[in-house]
Order: structure tokens, then sequence, then C-alpha cells
């Protein structure tokens, strides 16, 4: 069985939210790299190579934190879950270069393949009891989440950290 935290995730607060900044933060670095390539390579005697390699940093620097964080988000819902993650990454990126290099049948099929992993998502959501938003989180959007049978807390329910956040009477949380 799959420990859980109360909020339904395989992975701590603490872990995602580390990886999440990491992937934020290389997702920016790379990118300017390779945008910082691609301005050396317009300059008068820069070799013929530097361009290429500026595509190359380009597309790695967005499509590696991407299809990073759809794995590792995959796998905070369930275990496995990483192959669905992947599905939606390889899905919207495929679908996206095929947008943008007017190839047809790969946007069709990429919009094809990310549909599969977004129905995917839901479906092992749903299993795993996580919370799901149809629209955003703070901004009054929907939560679906199945509450026949809360999520098992085996972490240790002491810690104040995985104490599920209730609204105070009053409206105010301070003390």
């Amino acid at each position: 069985m799959t420990a859980r935290h109360p909020n339904g995730f395989r992975f701590s607060d603490e872990f995602i939210n580390r990886w999440t900044r990491l992937l934020v933060i290389a997702l920016f670095v790379i990118t300017g790299a390779g945008i910082a390539l691609g301005v050396a390579s317009d300059a008068d005697g820069a070799p013929g190579w530097l361009g290429a390699a500026a595509a190359v940093v380009l597309v790695l620097g967005i499509a590696g934190p991407i299809i990073a964080s759809a794995v590792l988000g995959g796998e905070a819902i369930r275990r496995g879950g990483g192959v669905i993650g992947a599905l939606f990454a390889v899905g919207l990126l495929a679908g996206a270069s095929g947008a943008a290099l007017e190839i047809p049948w790969l946007m069709w099929g990429g919009g094809i393949v990310l549909a599969l992993g977004i129905v995917g998502f839901w479906v092992i959501g749903w299993i795993a009891k996580v919370p799901m938003y149809i629209g955003l989180p703070g901004a009054h959007g929907k939560v679906v989440q199945r509450e026949d049978d809360r999520p098992e807390d085996l972490f240790g329910g002491d810690d104040p950290r995985l104490r599920v956040k209730r609204p105070r009477r009053g409206g105010t949380d301070a003390r």
C-alpha cells in the first residue's frame, strides 16, 4: 500500500514544492542560456554550429522541465502515474511541434495523446482521492474529490504540517 499524506498525494508538500521550484528555475536558466546562445550566434564571426546549439538548448530548456514535472506529477498521484505524465507531456510537445512546423498529423496526433493524458490524470486522481479543480483553486474553482473515504494518514498525524486546514469561526486564522 502506498503511504499518503492527508491531501491524497504520495509525496510530501515539501518534496512537491522543492521540485516545483527547481524545475521552474531550470526552465528559466536553461531557456535563458539558449536565448543567449542564439543572440551570440548572430554576431559577426560566430561559428555556424552555435545557432544549432542554441536551438537544442532552447528545446531542452522547455521540454525537459515539462516532461520532468509531468512525470513527477503523475508519480505524486499514484505509483506508475509517471507513464501517464510522460504521455501527457509527449502529447503536449508533439501537438505544439506539429502546429509550429505545420505538420497536421503530428499536431492532431499530439492533441489526441494529450487528451488521453488528461483523461488518465483525472482517472488516477479519482482513484487516489486527490482534490482536482475545475478552474483555478484560488478563484472559486469547483473542487472534485471522492468523499467516500478520506486518504489514510500513514505519516503520524501528530505533525501539524500534515493537518488539514479548516477555516475558523469568526473569519480569521490568527491566534
